[in-house]
């Protein structure tokens, strides 16, 4: 051991600063220990006023006092409900220097410049961006920890968790009980908290980071007197958190049960790749974007994309195929030539089908051609004008409110003129002209999973089917522009696609990490509905059921009377309901690796079920004796009978009105698992095929 330090000195040697913001996080039992035995003060306050004397005025000193006991209906009093994390917070509320936040589960005595700032904060989510620790963030706090591991110390992690989003292991609940405020006023209230999902089995992994945060030079490890200590950047810790959230199924974060799910990861991170390299492109329903696109697309694919173009004016039932529209730039000027917005930083900037201008006009004019959200007022929105002619620009509300009085020079160079509309499919045969169709829309602007998902989905489940050793269905898969394209191309292939397709897939916004939802076909009861609630039922089961009635993608034109492709849309967040939707805040973070690969996953399933859903009959009459033939084993027992249950289950309902899916709906059985029973019945001469 090293020359003893005193407590009174001891925070000397913390690696602090004059006018840092400090949160401390400790184990003192070492500490007091050691106080002890070389006959030194035990009093912590020397502690506190140590770490105070150095930061100064001009820093903040923040200890948790958190208590849980709220969440049991227990009453909280912000001044007497006692500290349940460590001797130093039960030491800082006993000071009149010290106050309390208001969260009754996560609460903070703080001392210093930022006391007023959080203590008037009255965030009702733990975590919330309202919450102390956005401001812990926003003001570079360091988190010193003495003593303590990170494992079970670092809560910062979970603020960084509810911020980011993509974690399927916790949820947000509610919590109600009596508050009992600092005047003494008792009223009833309710707070929440990101809980864990206890049948998920999540276990804490954070020192993991230990070694990123080093690395990336936001993290310091040494020790005084022996005792471990640690101190933490904060905001230089969000984005390596944030990453293994968004991008990593959180695995330095914690283990949980479903984690490793996605057996296609590997394909996943092809498919964000694929993603990055068109997300970029200003795509629309014609135009130059489009044809850039399918090159970049073509590059990932195992086969040939065919093209086709359509001209301007083509007839399409009660449609009619517009102008083409391309664009090269387009942006704002303030007077001082500022450039305010620019098409080259976001396309989404420039309203969709902008007739060219450069003209200078007033504010008040050129707020009458600028869209933005109220609603959502940091984000710039997705407009477009198809089939009217007009010039336009997009911006968040916030920066538009900014916009001082003045003339404004406002361009965008663009052409409007006769050309044709690009799609794109793939036919891949198989043993009989039946179909399975995919569909997926190639025409929005830079978002990603709204856009680029649907398109990266659809080139590796084609290069998955291609890699089929057999295939009993013909596959097609097409990319057209939304609605028109879709409208074309039924146009053109009504008949075929009437004849030869036996279930079909609209696939959109299948990029993020939420969970999966189905948009029905119009009386939900095609063979798309049954395989894909099955898939979906039994291995996702938070997933979200939507009517018909609830559509919004090229599923209503395949659907349409008349048409009446047996079609579903497969979705993970659904369009119109994730926030993100037709904003620029639908972004490359909005989706990752994991999202992607479980989407391909969810379709693969549905392949594999579809490719061996046939109807079985029974071959012999009673019950088959299944022991004599390796199914059963000779000695009966509770354990044996259930191992059997799903053989003698589909043997009661292989009647010969039951394909596969219908047998697993009845015995509540997985698809998957209902084919191996049908395989191993079927080798046994047991079950015969019908269909």
């Amino acid at each position: 051991m090293s020359e003893y330090i005193k407590l009174k000195d001891l925070a000397k040697y913390l690696h602090i600063n004059r006018g840092d913001n400090i949160f401390v996080t400790s184990d003192v039992k070492q500490l007091l220990y050691l106080l002890i035995s070389n006959d030194d003060d035990t009093d912590l306050n020397i502690l506190i006023d140590g770490i105070i004397d150095i930061i100064g005025k001009e820093g903040t000193l923040v200890f948790p006092t958190f208590n849980w006991d709220f969440c049991k209906g227990v009453p909280f009093d912000i001044k007497k409900t006692p500290c349940k994390t460590g001797s130093l917070g039960k030491e800082a509320l006993k000071r009149a220097d010290f106050k309390r936040t208001k969260h009754p589960i996560y609460s903070f005595a703080v001392w210093g410049k930022g006391q007023e700032d959080m203590c008037k904060m009255d965030n009702k989510s733990s975590f919330g961006i309202d919450s102390p620790f956005t401001y812990m963030t926003e003001h570079n706090f360091k988190n010193l920890f003495i003593d303590k591991d990170m494992g079970h110390s670092f809560v910062y992690v979970h603020y960084v968790e509810e911020q980011t989003g993509h974690i399927p292991y916790r949820y947000l609940k509610d919590f109600t009980a009596d508050y009992i405020d600092e005047n003494g006023k008792v009223s009833q209230k309710t707070y929440s908290m990101n809980v864990r999902e206890l049948d998920m089995d999540v276990t804490n992994r954070i020192d993991i980071f230990e070694e990123d945060f080093i690395k990336a030079g936001v993290m310091e490890k040494f020790t005084v007197n022996d005792i471990e200590m640690k101190i933490v950047d904060l905001k230089g810790s969000f984005p390596i958190i944030s990453e293994d959230v968004k991008h990593n199924r959180s695995r330095k974060v914690c283990s949980y049960i479903g984690q490793d799910s996605t057996i296609h990861l590997e394909e996943g991170k092809q498919m964000f790749e694929l993603c990055k390299e068109i997300f970029p492109i200003c795509r629309s329903i014609t135009g130059n974007g489009v044809r850039e696109t399918f090159k970049i697309l073509q590059k990932y694919l195992n086969t040939e994309l065919i093209l086709t173009e359509v001209p301007t004016g083509t007839k399409v039932f009660d449609w009619e195929v517009p102008k083409e529209w391309n664009i090269t730039e387009a942006y704002i000027e303030n007077e001082a030539g500022k450039r305010i917005i620019d098409f080259k930083e976001n396309n989404l900037h420039v309203l969709g089908y902008s007739t060219p201008i450069d003209i200078k006009l007033p504010l008040a004019t050129l707020k009458e051609h600028i869209y933005t959200l109220n609603d959502q007022r940091d984000v710039v929105p997705y407009s477009t004008s198809y089939y009217k002619e007009r010039w336009g620009f997009a911006m968040s509300k916030n920066m538009l409110d900014s916009l001082e009085e003045g003339e404004y020079h406002a361009v965008i160079k663009s052409s409007l003129e006769e050309g044709s509309l690009t799609y794109a499919e793939i036919l891949i045969p198989g043993e009989t002209k039946e179909e399975i169709f995919f569909s997926s829309y190639i025409c929005h602007p830079s978002m990603a999973n709204n856009e680029c998902s649907g398109p990266a989905l659809i080139v590796f489940l084609a290069n998955y089917i291609l890699g089929m050793k057999q295939r009993r269905y013909s596959y097609r898969l097409v990319l057209a522009p939304e609605t028109i394209g879709a409208i074309t191309y039924i146009s053109k292939h009504l008949d075929e696609l009437k004849e030869n397709v036996k279930c079909a897939f609209n696939l959109t916004c299948v990029g993020d990490d939420r969970t999966y939802s189905i948009v029905h076909s119009r009386y939900s009861d095609t063979l798309a509905d049954r395989v894909l609630t099955n898939v979906l039922k039994y291995h996702y089961k938070d997933f979200i059921e939507y009517p018909y009635i609830k559509r919004g993608s090229d599923e209503r034109q395949y659907q349409a009377p008349g048409v009446d492709i047996p079609m579903v849309c497969f979705c993970r967040s659904k369009f119109h309901v994730y926030p993100e939707y037709h904003t620029s805040a639908d972004n490359l973070d909005i989706i990752s690796p994991d999202g992607l690969g479980g989407s391909l996953d969810v379709m693969i399933k549905c392949i594999e079920a579809l490719e061996n859903n046939d109807t079985y009959i029974v071959t012999c009459l009673c019950e088959a004796q299944l022991g004599k033939r390796g199914l059963m084993p000779t000695m009966s027992s509770k354990e044996s009978y259930q191992d059997t249950l799903a053989l003698k289950d589909v043997l009661a309902y292989a009647d010969g009105r039951n394909d596969c899916i219908a047998l697993s709906d009845i015995i509540e059985q997985p698809v998957d698992r209902v084919i191996k029973v049908c395989s191993q019945l079927f080798e046994a001469g047991l079950i015969k095929k019908i269909t």
